[in-house]
């Protein structure tokens, strides 16, 4: 009873490993209990039955495995009996290319269920037959052959060494999975080798490989049950503040991440499932951007509506936290600065007008309304009309150097001294141009001869309007 009891239990790991794909290591089990049953005699009928029912599952994966493979092989045979009815001329590419189908056989038997017996042995008498025109070339193949096995062997050896130095305390399991890919390129590396060796270094290379793969299982697994952890935990968070409850979940994903790879089936369900039970937070979160996104757009529109508030327009943009990194928060940004050059121009423009039209409110009792500088709205009200002439030269001339323009070839020495006299004040004065500009102009105001400017001052004040463009910027 003791015996059944065994053979059932190894009928149940026979099941899991066939439900995680590991076939040929299913069918190993199913074919060692086989064994064992004939050795006892006589067994249960329920232990039969469930021998019956794995035994089955075995041939129907070794069918779903040749109804891959087969296919393929036949056409390999079919290559070989074209390398006999028409031989290449060069016996060294008639063996290169029997040597290229041997490996690609033998691969399949690796890969899959071993090829039948009659299909073999049709494989094996056609190739020898193929093999007669480069009898020469095949002793020299047969000799790297049998220095693939002795680097096979090696391969084996080494994977033997690498477990036993470290089985006491075994690497984590991404270094294990690199380890046997990397030996795995290598192996391939060096077929074919004898069908009399092929078969003993390929039990014993799966024989080398299987305590490191039994090991990254178990990783996998502890690694399974330590996400599985962390997913209850965030199933598990429970917070009125709901920025509380998404920077809980980020440190728990931050700790998930941090545990290593689960097996390549299980992760894609663990990391769905654990986004899944975080998605309540981030649609909390997503509500009040969306709510937000409404009122940039309530925004943008008031930007565009005559008279709107820019203050106000800055003032909502402040309470705005959830949407800043949107292309529609960018754009409402956009929008405003543009607006706010938009304004600023007009203002510069209508400054320029009202500065341009200055002599216009002379002795006016309106220019009391206009926006320009006190001081000289007090020179304008009242100005000395000096009526000098050559003051007012020197000042227009003075203003054309301030914008850069150059002054008509008559007042060249008039700009010469002015020039002079501009850098021996250049570190000695401490006015800026905003009041450079405002004296001028009261002084040119005082210096004309009555408020109706005649044909000169008229000409000389065309020449300070040009100016008033380029000093927008410093117009007081």
């Amino acid at each position: 009873m003791e015996t059944h009891k065994i053979l059932f239990e190894s009928l149940e790991k026979a099941e899991k490993h066939f439900e995680a794909g590991e076939i040929r290591v299913a069918q190993k089990i199913v074919n060692e209990v086989s064994r064992n049953i004939r050795a006892e005699g006589k067994v249960s009928n329920k232990l039969r039955h469930r021998f019956n029912f794995m035994s089955a599952q075995s041939r129907y994966f070794n069918d779903i495995s040749s109804f891959a493979t087969n296919p393929k092989r036949n056409e390999i045979i079919k290559e070989v009996e074209l390398l006999i009815t028409a031989p290449i001329d060069n016996p060294k590419k008639q063996a290169n290319a029997i040597h290229s189908l041997q490996t690609k056989w033998q691969l399949l038997d690796q890969t899959s269920k071993p090829a039948g017996r009659e299909q073999w042995n049709t494989f094996k008498d056609l190739t020898d037959k193929a093999w007669k025109p480069c009898a020469q070339y095949y002793e020299e193949l047969k000799a790297v052959k049998l220095l693939n096995a002795k680097e096979r062997q090696k391969i084996i050896d080494s994977i033997v060494a690498y477990t036993n130095e470290r089985s006491s305390k075994w690497p984590n399991l991404i270094e294990l999975s690199k380890y046997l890919s990397k030996n795995f390129q290598l192996w391939q590396n060096f077929a074919p080798v004898l069908d009399e060796d092929f078969n003993d270094l390929k039990l014993a290379y799966q024989n080398a490989r299987k305590p490191i793969s039994d090991e990254i299982r178990s990783q996998e697994n502890k690694n399974y049950k330590l996400k599985d952890e962390i997913i209850e935990k965030v199933k598990l968070i429970k917070n009125d503040d709901n920025q509380m409850c998404i920077q809980q979940f980020q440190k728990l994903k931050r700790d998930y991440q941090n545990i290593g790879p689960a097996g390549k089936k299980n992760e894609p369900t663990l990391w769905k499932i654990l986004h899944e039970n975080a998605d309540k937070f981030y649609e909390a979160e997503k509500s009040v951007a969306n709510e937000e996104l409404n009122i940039i757009q309530e925004l943008h529109d008031e930007i565009a509506k005559e008279g709107s508030s820019i203050k106000e327009v800055k003032e909502r943009l402040r309470d705005l936290t959830k949407t800043r990194k949107t292309p529609e928060f960018i754009k409402l940004q956009k929008a405003i600065k543009g607006f706010e050059a938009k304004k600023a121009e007009e203002t510069i423009n209508n400054k320029i007008t009202l500065y341009s039209n200055l002599i216009s409110f002379i002795e006016s009792e309106s220019s009391d309304d206009v926006s320009i500088h006190k001081e000289i709205r007090k020179a304008i009200s009242k100005p000395d009309y000096d009526a000098n002439l050559d003051k007012l030269i020197e000042t227009v001339v003075m203003i054309e150097l301030l914008a850069g323009i150059e002054p008509p070839s008559e007042d060249k020495d008039i700009k010469q001294k002015l020039t002079l006299q501009m850098l021996q004040n250049k570190f000695s004065s401490s006015s800026n141009e905003n009041d450079q500009l405002k004296d001028l102009l009261i002084v040119f105001i005082h210096n004309i001869k009555s408020k109706k400017l005649n044909a000169k001052e008229l000409k000389l004040w065309s020449r300070i309007q040009v100016c008033l463009t380029s000093l927008s910027k410093t117009l007081p």
